[in-house]
């Protein structure tokens, strides 16, 4: 039908109600439940992504319940603060050397590892207390881990990583947003 006709149609009623429901189906090109959900005024930055995993698995070292400052594994903190965390662990490397240590240290992607939570032989698991310092520039930094073998914690962390051998995103165990506008 060309558009000339309809329109003449459309005008004497013949098509009134189904030009009412091609232009109502003609608003959006999404189903509803696609359209994408847009966050409430004043919700946090933390609520609009994901949590990662309470566990995490990667190489030797399984790492599990991430608990910073009694808030889980995703806070917002004032720049420069100390966060006080705990931490489950498990390390199990039956075919490490030896001769040295194994450690697993924590810190903050592309920046630097912050603390050693193991040093111990080849299989170990327990709980782990540490602090992290945020950093003074306000944006979003991921805490991240890695098993090593080293002679001591201090060789380990000294070892640990910079901005060019961080260690991957499969290690992200947590989030802190650091912002001026946070409560503590």
């Amino acid at each position: 039908m060309s558009a000339k006709l309809f329109n003449a149609n459309l005008r004497n009623g013949m098509f009134a109600g189904m030009g009412a429901l091609v232009i109502a189906g003609c608003a959006t090109s999404q189903a509803p439940e696609q359209m994408p959900a847009q966050p409430a005024a004043g919700t946090s930055l933390l609520t609009e992504q994901p949590p990662q995993p309470p566990i995490v698995n990667y190489k030797h070292v399984t790492l599990t319940n991430l608990n910073m400052n009694n808030q889980g594994n995703q806070i917002m903190i004032k720049p420069g603060k100390t966060i006080q965390a705990v931490i489950q662990y498990n390390y199990n490397c039956p075919n490490c050397y030896q001769s040295l240590n194994n450690q697993i240290i924590i810190g903050l992607a592309r920046r630097s590892a912050q603390a050693c939570i193991y040093n111990g032989g080849p299989q170990g698991a327990g709980s782990a207390e540490f602090t992290l310092k945020a950093p003074a520039k306000p944006g979003k930094y991921e805490v991240r881990f890695r098993g090593l073998q080293a002679m001591d914690c201090g060789e380990a962390l000294r070892a640990g990583w910079n901005a060019d051998n961080s260690p991957s995103k499969q290690t992200t165990i947590g989030t802190i947003i650091v912002s001026r506008k946070a409560e503590s």
